[in-house]
């Protein structure tokens, strides 16, 4: 066992991401750009429940992976799957514990939750691809809540957290039409169930709805945001550009676009606060 495998398992990225996600849920909700005491906790909260979800996930998700994903850290024999496991447990209540001695009831709420959202998913739900879509989804909105939670101002980032939920929402069912070769005979998933016409469709429709919640703050409370639209506009053509690919059969090109779209609306969530 090399620790290498053992950080790879985490999917660092996303879970850094959840970090970074708090951190803009806290600044929006406080008007400005900060780091204390609070968000810090906060940020390593969401950083270890996002890594405890991702390997038990994959513990889960072992048998398949076998067949599907046969280099990845489990089923490879990098990180044999007891291991694994009890390391996703460690993650999950260092992370709870923190939240517990640290942060608001809010917080706490929203950490534990998401803890067991996270577990029930995997262990019972991770063949039924068209719900994890909204576990993923929802997991990458919640992080602009949890950071708001410390502060406990939801007005903005509601809006902002809807946003996100459904871009990525989009994205997950893009990436869905991509695996549905890989995906037969081990998960179900809505490109399977529904058919390539109306799984656009619902892109659309999801698109739709996190273009409009990202402008309505605006409206909203009348506010004067240039840098923050201009960012979101940029975003919001680009998952324009990620629908066309998607129709055109191009899915991963597709999710490429919608992943950049997604990080730079974040930045212009981010923006918010100028």
């Amino acid at each position: 066992m090399q620790v290498k495998h053992f950080f790879s398992i985490l999917r660092p990225f996303n879970c850094v991401m959840a970090a970074f996600g708090a951190f803009i849920g806290f600044s929006i909700a406080s008007g400005q750009i900060q780091f204390n005491h609070a968000i810090g906790v906060a940020m390593l909260v969401a950083f270890l429940v996002c890594a405890g979800g991702m390997v038990i996930n994959d513990y889960f998700d072992r048998h398949v992976d076998k067949r599907l994903h046969p280099g990845k850290p489990i089923p490879s024999g990098a990180v044999p799957a007891k291991a694994a496991l009890a390391y996703s447990i460690i993650l999950f209540i260092a992370g709870n514990i923190l939240a517990l001695a640290f942060l608001p009831i809010s917080s706490i709420a929203i950490a534990l939750a998401f803890t067991l959202l996270l577990v029930i998913y995997s262990a019972f739900l991770s063949r039924a691809k068209f719900l994890g879509n909204w576990v993923v989804a929802a997991g990458t909105a919640f992080t602009l809540v949890f950071g708001a939670s410390i502060i406990g101002e939801y007005s903005v980032v509601l809006f902002f957290a809807a946003a996100a939920l459904f871009a990525n929402l989009s994205r997950e069912v893009i990436k869905d039409s991509e695996d549905v070769e890989a995906d037969k005979g081990f998960k179900k998933s809505l490109p399977m169930l529904l058919g390539h016409g109306c799984v656009c469709a619902l892109v659309f429709i999801y698109y739709l709805i996190a273009i409009a919640a990202v402008y309505f703050p605006v409206l909203l409370f009348s506010a004067e945001k240039p840098f923050f639209l201009m960012v979101v506009s940029a975003a919001n053509w680009l998952f324009i550009l990620s629908l066309a690919k998607a129709l055109e059969r191009k899915f991963r090109k597709a999710q490429k676009i919608s992943k950049i779209a997604m990080a730079i609306a974040l930045v212009g969530f981010l923006a918010w606060v100028f």
